[in-house]
């Protein structure tokens, strides 16, 4: 049966949706991903239909936010505590529990080497920060980055979670073949990584009050129950101009450094509908499967900052007034240390902040027997919570990608669930020889007027030979 590509895209344009959604570096179910393919499973190196396969550079972006935006091109201003969302518009939706996420992945010069049919290697150098917040109010983060600028004042009563980090790390990929019969082929792999911490910061705690209309007056604090820790050792990043991230291709700085990896397999069912290869093929080149199922657990590891790091923990239970001048001069932290009937506990010492560690399902089945249209079912779980101290955690997403592949052309429709706010989010991307671009929130694009995720990926892919 021949099905035009056509009609897959018209499947989904049939359904109405909304959107937002993270897919790895995009295209993570394609079987030509090669080395992008490591980054949510390790085991996919290994009969990944490449000899070599480089990586030029590739970027992959997920911003979310209920409550204001979040600038790609302004990366400097991503979130170090208690800046970084752009208020300048989404900015209708405030309330005492708004939340934030912010996932930036640069992957370096990188390589993967098919040794044989059964062993493959791989060399993965990646520029890493992720953010998240929960619970803040977003009334009062905007009017504090705003310097209080008309503001309309109001009551707060927000519960901070929030944690942000910067990291660059090193791996080495190894994938092998573990069974290879007529019908069920697995294989399994890891990462192993040396990570190097650039920059850590977490705010926790309660703040509950108000503050009067314009940039005037005084902020009252009902309660103040506050602990923030900072590697650079500055707490007054609010106004700080200073980049907090540093540039992906330079700063190997070593403030922290610890290890870290990944695990996975994969399994395929290759009955004899779809497994049928030419006795002159070679078989890794080509896809035999009819169903293939995937898990992995990726970010195990953390990162110890050894300096002497300060925590500073703030309490009041009394009232507690501060000029809103002080706070935009001092930053928010400073001006609160600085009142006479506020506790401050400092401690100093090491520090360990966890990767955002997650569990990765997927399920692919080949439609129609015919090699060229797939459907995939993805599940990421975080395997961290929001209540952890020193961690970020991951959105819980499952993901459902119909796509059209060969070997130099690919387009893939992911539809996506996000667990945690019950939105669904729908994208597009496409893989055309040395290029990948693609959103898997295109839909934001065109309904709200911005963007939540964005991908792109430079590669030089030296295939298997089809035939021997």
């Amino acid at each position: 049966m021949r099905i035009n590509p056509l009609q897959i895209i018209l499947l989904i344009l049939i359904i109405p949706i909304s959107i937002y959604s993270q897919i790895g570096h995009g295209f993570s179910f394609d079987n030509y991903t090669g080395i992008y393919g490591s980054v949510t499973n390790p085991a996919n190196t290994a009969q990944s239909k490449y000899r070599w396969h480089i990586n030029a550079i590739s970027y992959n972006q997920l911003g979310i936010a209920d409550f204001g935006t979040i600038d790609y091109f302004n990366i400097e201003g991503n979130p170090n505590g208690f800046n970084g969302v752009n208020f300048e518009e989404h900015n209708s939706n405030s309330s005492n529990s708004n939340f934030m996420v912010s996932d930036s992945d640069v992957m370096l010069p990188s390589v993967l080497y098919n040794i044989n049919d059964n062993h493959a290697v791989g060399l993965i150098i990646r520029s890493r920060s992720f953010s998240d917040f929960s619970n803040f109010n977003g009334q009062l983060l905007a009017d504090l980055n705003n310097g209080f600028e008309n503001t309309e004042g109001g009551k707060f009563n927000a519960v901070f979670k929030n944690t942000t980090q910067q990291w660059k790390e090193i791996g080495l990929n190894y994938a092998f073949v573990l069974l290879n019969s007529n019908y069920h082929f697995i294989k399994i792999g890891g990462t192993a990584k040396y990570l190097m911490g650039n920059k850590a910061v977490e705010a926790r705690g309660t703040l509950a009050g108000n503050y009067t209309q314009g940039n005037s007056g005084e902020v009252n604090f009902n309660s103040i129950d506050l602990s923030y820790l900072n590697t650079t050792g500055e707490s007054n990043l609010q106004n700080n101009p200073e980049k907090f991230y540093s540039n992906a291709f330079g700063n190997f700085e070593n403030n922290g450094s610890g290890y870290g990896g990944d695990i996975g397999f994969v399994y395929e069912w290759r009955p004899r509908e779809t497994n049928r290869v030419d006795v002159r093929s070679n078989a890794g080149a080509v896809n035999t499967y009819k169903l293939k199922i995937n898990a992995s657990i990726l970010d195990i590891g953390s990162i110890k900052y050894k300096s002497s790091i300060e925590k500073d923990s703030l309490f009041s239970n009394a009232p507690t007034s501060i000029e809103k001048n002080e706070i935009i001069d001092n930053g928010l932290v400073e001006a609160i240390k600085q009142k006479s009937d506020v506790t401050s506990n400092l401690q100093q010492g090491e520090v360990t902040f966890a990767l955002p560690r997650s569990l990765n399902i997927g399920v692919d089945y080949i439609l129609f027997n015919n090699k060229s249209y797939y459907i995939n079912l993805n599940y990421i779980k975080s395997l961290t919570k929001q209540e952890d101290l020193f961690t970020n955690s991951r959105l819980d997403l499952i993901t459902l990608t119909p796509r059209y592949e060969t070997q130099k052309f690919s387009v893939y429709l992911p539809i996506t669930y996000e667990q945690n706010s019950s939105d669904v989010s729908a994208g597009i991307g496409v893989r055309f020889g040395p290029i990948t671009i693609g959103s898997a929130a295109l839909s934001n694009l065109i309904m709200d007027g911005y963007i939540k995720h964005l991908y792109f990926g430079l590669n030089l892919p030296l295939f298997q030979d089809v035939f021997r």
